[in-house]
């Protein structure tokens, strides 16, 4: 019998049980983003996806573009939220400068938005590091995790709160080397 693999080590599963359990409520307590990072080695770039309760970044979006401002309305969300992402979920590289992202699109679900975009890495992945403030300026409760892959496989998991966890962190734990050409 194979055993379940656990609600907090899968994100997808973390995020169905966030929905479900704020589907019963008017409104949400729990703040949350999870991210996945995964290095694609052979391209040399970061994929990304970032899962954001939509219901707080429509309320920031409201504040910054009115309060009509819709994240249903597909460009002006698009838009908002890159512009969002690029500040407050920012790969870095060893000397510190911000790599661009390259924007692939969003998706709006029940209770969560998912955003994608891709994190050219020209360099390789040896010594960049990942700012994650998203929306931890506005909620005190705030917890943003993110999962870090290297070609599919699981390397590290980073939680980011208001509760003393460094704003910037290492990537990769610093045992883990880029992995040679070929192998």
């Amino acid at each position: 019998m194979q055993r379940a693999t656990p609600v907090s080590r899968n994100p997808v599963r973390l995020l169905r049980l966030i929905a479900a359990v704020t589907c019963f409520a008017e409104a949400h307590t729990f703040h949350s983003s999870i991210a996945q990072v995964d290095y694609i080695a052979s391209k040399k770039l970061f994929e990304v996806i970032v899962w954001i309760h939509s219901e707080d970044l429509e309320r920031l979006f409201q504040e910054a573009a009115g309060r009509n401002a819709s994240l249903d309305h597909k460009k002006p969300a698009e838009k908002f939220v890159h512009e969002y992402l690029k500040s407050h979920f920012e790969l870095r590289d060893a000397s510190g400068k911000a790599m661009e992202q390259k924007w692939v699109g969003l998706e709006l679900r029940t209770h969560f938005l998912a955003a994608y975009f891709e994190v050219p890495a020209p360099q390789g992945l040896s010594g960049v590091t990942l700012k994650n403030s998203i929306l931890l300026d506005r909620l005190p409760d705030q917890l943003n995790t993110v999962k870090v892959k290297h070609d599919g496989a699981d390397k590290r998991e980073i939680e980011y709160h208001n509760r003393g966890a460094e704003a910037e962190q290492p990537l990769l734990a610093l045992t883990f080397k880029e992995r040679p050409q070929g192998s």
